[in-house]
């Protein structure tokens, strides 16, 4: 009975933190000098700020909606389950239908990035290395795969269109099933032709309500057919 009870009780320490807001603040150094990109969810809302990329992505899970906008020419693509088979790539590189292997990971090791100590993978495609990961899991980082199931649904939703470089890019948190490797990655170095070109490494971890209109689409945006 005394299990049961502190099960139950820890289930209700952790409902208000999955069902809150989170901000996730990154650090990304890279061809275009330094950014920050953002991860932003509340219970039903996923965005993405990706700088380097120049795009913002809202999701609306109760829609099943996800809008990419582009700040710069202030427009924005609608995609949704009904849409997505016949709607235009998103940053596919080479032969429409191919796709690059898959990343096999290697631990190494462990490090620390700021406060949060981490494990260490190496990431090949085939015989080319093109990723570093340092990982953090558990109470070290207060995060769970929980804390990603919107941002999920959106990554499943367009993972068919988009190319494989920029889903691999989106920092969740998995399992090495799910991944390649465990937890959420704190730091990670992508590379070119064997040289570093990408390094992203976590900030902050906020978690406290995010404004709605943060997962609305701006105005004066104009959607794209």
């Amino acid at each position: 009975m005394k299990r049961i009870g502190l099960s139950i009780l820890a289930l209700f320490i952790a409902m208000p933190l999955c069902g809150q807001g989170l901000t996730i603040t990154m650090k990304e150094t890279g061809p275009i000098g330094e950014t920050a990109p953002t991860i932003q969810t509340d219970r039903t809302h996923a965005r993405l700020d990706a700088p380097s990329l120049a795009t913002q992505v809202l999701y609306d899970s109760s829609t099943k909606t996800l809008r990419l906008l582009v700040p710069l020419l202030k427009s924005y693509r609608e995609y949704t389950p009904s849409t997505i088979q016949n709607a235009p790539a998103i940053g596919v590189r080479g032969q429409p239908g191919t796709a690059p292997m898959p990343i096999t990971y290697k631990r190494t090791g462990s490090s620390k990035v700021k406060d949060w100590t981490c494990t260490t993978y190496e990431g090949f495609r085939g015989s080319d290395k093109v990723a570093e990961v340092c990982a953090a899991e558990g109470p070290s980082i207060g995060l769970t795969s929980a804390d990603f199931t919107i941002v999920q649904q959106a990554i499943d939703l367009v993972k068919t269109i988009t190319a494989p470089e920029l889903i691999e890019r989106i920092p969740t948190y998995g399992s090495v099933a799910s991944q390649g490797f465990a937890g959420f990655p704190v730091r990670r170095v992508s590379f070119r032709n064997g040289q570093p070109e990408t390094t992203a490494e976590l900030v902050e971890i906020r978690r406290e309500a995010v404004p709605v209109e943060n997962f609305a689409v701006p105005a004066g945006f104009t959607k794209a057919p």
